[in-house]
């Protein structure tokens, strides 16, 4: 039996024994079976034992089955904005990338960054940043910021070769990846953990987070200035002289007219995100306004037919389930027995703030070593 098959059999008696638990006479009868599936859940995803995708479908149809929660708890995932924003926002990053405009952006940011270190290293980083804006999901910036660092530091003769030279490929490497990822976590609809976290408050508390105070509130320290600490600490562990400072990434690709009409969309698209605190419209139904403009024929930028071979929208069903599971939890009761038991760990008391950080900075770090990031 392979190890998939064993994490699978191993899931499915946690959650029976999850189950079977004795419990009081207080405790409703949704709790338990909340449990079991939600232990079944997060165990497909953080093992990967089936596709996360899979594992989003399979707790659909568990709670419907075993009616575990109202169908308008289980599908509350797909009235949240956030819901729409990946939806949306997928549709944006198909465009970027099938009318050249999110390459052609990176090349503008990197090919005349051959002056010092410190230098290329801040454009790497500002360059990531920016492609944040526009594609909202972090493993696309990386496929196409990735081999455009990669051809740069090969020119400027940062080569793989040798160990002094490949110090600062190295550098170069580090900072494309942490500016992909944990910089545009300041950025609402640019990572995913991002956009569950606003549908989960949304769904469970009402609680609308928008895209302007978003950014005013996270973007000067969480992202600002951790991209400063970045170049700082990636300057300092690999910084060397330019060993061919004359070479460039080269000239830019050019941008196409479906890539100009996309420019302009999501720049207004943009404009939009970033007044919604005055206009209250929901960064996913802008979002997908923006998508059915790229797919307008005649206006649109990109074809229904190029999106077969992404697979980008099977994000969709893991990020419905996952809003689903908190709203599934909280209705069932089984929020309140989990809380109850936290509670019984570590005491948490108004007034002293510092202990209620560290106790959830700790239950969410333990949390991370067994979920993938949007799960926890």
């Amino acid at each position: 039996m392979s190890a998939r098959r064993l994490i699978f059999v191993f899931l499915v008696a946690a959650a029976a024994a999850v189950l079977l638990l004795p419990v009081s006479d207080t405790i409703g009868p949704a709790v338990m079976p909340a449990l079991a599936l939600t232990v079944f859940t997060v165990g497909m995803w953080a093992t990967g034992a089936m596709p996360e995708h899979y594992a989003s479908v399979a707790f659909f149809i568990l709670a419907l089955v075993f009616q575990i929660a109202p169908v308008e708890v289980i599908f509350s995932g797909l009235k949240s904005s956030a819901f729409w924003l990946i939806a949306g926002g997928m549709v944006i990053g198909v465009s970027a990338d099938q009318t050249g405009l999110g390459r052609y952006l990176a090349h503008a940011f990197v090919r005349r960054l051959n002056k010092s270190y410190l230098q290329l290293i801040t454009g790497i980083v500002i360059g990531a940043v920016a492609l944040a804006f526009l594609i909202p999901a972090a493993i696309a910036r990386l496929i196409i910021l990735m081999p455009i660092v990669l051809g740069l530091a090969d020119q400027l003769g940062f080569k793989a070769d040798t160990k002094e030279r490949s110090r600062g490929r190295t550098g170069m490497v580090l900072a494309t990846t942490f500016a992909c990822f944990f910089i545009p976590l300041a950025i609402l609809p640019a990572n995913l953990p991002n956009v569950v976290l606003a549908g989960v408050a949304e769904s469970l508390y009402g609680l609308k987070i928008t895209y302007g105070f978003y950014l005013l509130m996270q973007f000067p320290v969480t992202g600002a200035l951790k991209g400063v600490i970045l170049i700082a600490i990636i300057h300092f562990l690999f910084r060397q002289p330019i060993p061919n400072p004359g070479q460039s990434a080269g000239p830019p690709p050019t941008l196409s007219t479906e890539g100009k009409r996309l420019a302009v969309i999501v720049g207004i698209t943009l404009c939009i995100w970033a007044t919604d605190f005055i206009h209250g419209i929901a960064p996913g139904w802008v979002a997908i306004g923006t998508a059915i403009a790229c797919l307008i024929p005649g206006l649109g930028v990109v074809r229904p037919a190029d999106f077969r071979q992404t697979k980008g929208f099977q994000t969709l069903f893991f990020v419905a389930a996952v809003l689903a599971l908190g709203s599934v939890v909280a209705s069932s009761g089984a929020g309140s027995l989990i809380t109850d038991g936290l509670l019984a760990l570590n005491e948490f008391r108004p007034g002293h703030p510092a202990n209620t950080y560290w106790a959830f900075s700790a239950i969410g770090m333990v949390i991370s070593l067994f979920a993938t990031l949007p799960g926890a």
